[in-house]
């Protein structure tokens, strides 16, 4: 009877194992390899851009808002990964890598979660751009949700708010300094003259006297000191002539007693 594995068979047995025995033998990676991932909450800047080129979507963020600020969390499932190192390389803050462990057995799902959260004060103002812009177009570049559009040629710069993560990153490359978060617009009651009947039942209800208004001449006028935006004129208002929302600039910077909207003219008499 033939046996052609038995040369093989006596090779091996005099010859050094291929394998190492793990786990009672530990040994490094080798250079180069992509491992397990490591993040470090502190250094990133929530731009988004791994999550965006993660293939298998391996890659979450969950915001929580707490007295102290916006606490982010980001978490990379290593039963998802392919530890491609596409995170990582798209990471310009290196708050991404690729370890050397190799220790990818768990009993539990959980286990092979990397997670890391860090407080963040957000900006609540929009994105703003100085006068000092030569509209370079480096801002728009580095945005990692599109959100900026340069066009050089007619000198215009804009930004979709909504898209807008305020991560910052443009701010930080932004040449002459003039991109900034605007501080946001106090809010207060705001007035639609359209709607409003000028019944007075607002200025009944303001528990301050902040509100004014005028039947015969039909003007509605609000003390910007007194109020307190308790929304009580906007509740008790029948006609939903008012309503609490950011101030307009001019409203904004004049604080003393002021009509909302230009008094409409008394009808003529005849």
């Amino acid at each position: 009877m033939k046996l052609p594995f038995l040369p093989i068979a006596l090779k091996n047995a005099f010859s050094k194992p291929s394998t190492v025995n793990f786990p009672a033998e530990m040994h490094d990676a080798k250079p180069n390899y992509k491992g397990r991932i490591a993040y470090d909450p502190e250094k990133c800047v929530n731009c988004g851009m791994c999550i965006k080129v993660c293939a298998p979507e391996a890659i979450t963020r969950t915001f929580e808002e707490t007295p102290e600020g916006t606490k982010i969390t980001y978490a990379f499932d290593m039963c998802s990964c392919t530890f491609c190192g596409t995170c990582q390389d798209f990471c310009e803050e290196k708050a991404i890598t690729l370890t050397g462990d190799y220790h990818l057995t768990a009993t539990d799902p959980k286990d092979l979660v990397t997670v890391g959260s860090r407080i963040k004060q957000i900006p609540k103002g929009d994105l703003i751009c100085g006068d000092a812009c030569v509209f370079c177009g480096l801002c728009a570049k580095v945005c990692p949700e599109g959100a900026i559009t340069v066009d050089r040629a007619t000198k215009t710069w804009t930004c979709d708010h909504s898209k807008c993560v305020k991560c910052g990153k443009c701010i930080a490359k932004c040449p002459k300094k003039t991109l900034s978060f605007a501080e946001p617009a106090p809010e207060g009651v705001l007035f639609d003259e359209e709607k409003c009947v000028y019944c007075t039942l607002c200025a009944k209800k303001c528990p301050n006297g902040a509100i004014t208004v005028d039947r015969p001449n039909k003007t509605w006028a609000i003390d910007r000191d007194a109020c307190t935006v308790c929304g009580l004129c906007v509740k008790g208002c029948p006609k939903k002539a008012l309503e609490i929302g950011p101030l307009p600039a001019e409203g904004a910077a004049k604080p003393a007693p002021a009509a909302e909207a230009a008094p409409a003219e008394a009808p003529k008499e005849e």
